[in-house]
């Protein structure tokens, strides 16, 4: 060696490490030579069929059978039945018209409801309130969403179209 020498000591330890790995790998390899669970391979397949030589003979081809005369087939085809009828004729042409709902005096005008659900086994918990004078809607519901936030939507509609507002608390 030229420029690195080694102590005693660690080339002992050195050749000593070197000489359980080879150790191992060779434990390693007989173990793995070695037949396991008594496995024996099956014998290769013996010819259990015989080779034919040659194909076997035709037989002779049959006479075609003598023509039949056969009658054709009686026509058993026929229109399907007339089961529809034309549409009546319109007896009133002009639209019938009605009053608009948002008139004063509907039925059902003005109404104001609320319900609630509040369930404490399984934490369940939703609302509605809503009120309507017959010209605009309002109200709002609340629904328990399953991250535990409360989804409320306030809404209105005044003839315009529905409004709302999403907000969770």
């Amino acid at each position: 060696m030229t420029g690195v020498q080694l102590a005693p000591h660690r080339l002992s330890s050195i050749n000593m490490a070197s000489c359980k790995l080879v150790l191992l790998t060779l434990v390693a390899g007989v173990a793995l030579a070695d037949p396991q669970y008594n496995y024996q391979r099956p014998p290769p397949p013996s010819g259990l069929y015989e080779t034919p030589v040659a194909p076997p003979p035709r037989p002779p081809p049959r006479p075609a059978p003598p023509p039949r005369s056969r009658p054709p087939p009686p026509q058993t085809y026929s229109p399907p039945p007339k089961t529809y009828n034309p549409p009546p004729q319109a007896s009133n042409i002009r639209p019938q018209t009605y009053k608009s709902p948002a008139t004063p005096g509907m039925e059902g005008m003005p109404y104001d409801f609320q319900w609630g659900v509040e369930d404490r086994d399984s934490g369940n918990a939703f609302s509605h309130v809503e009120n309507s004078d017959g010209r605009t809607t309002q109200g709002e519901y609340r629904v328990l969403m399953p991250d535990g936030r409360t989804q409320v939507v306030k809404f209105f509609d005044n003839g315009g179209g529905f409004n709302a507002e999403v907000t969770y608390v």
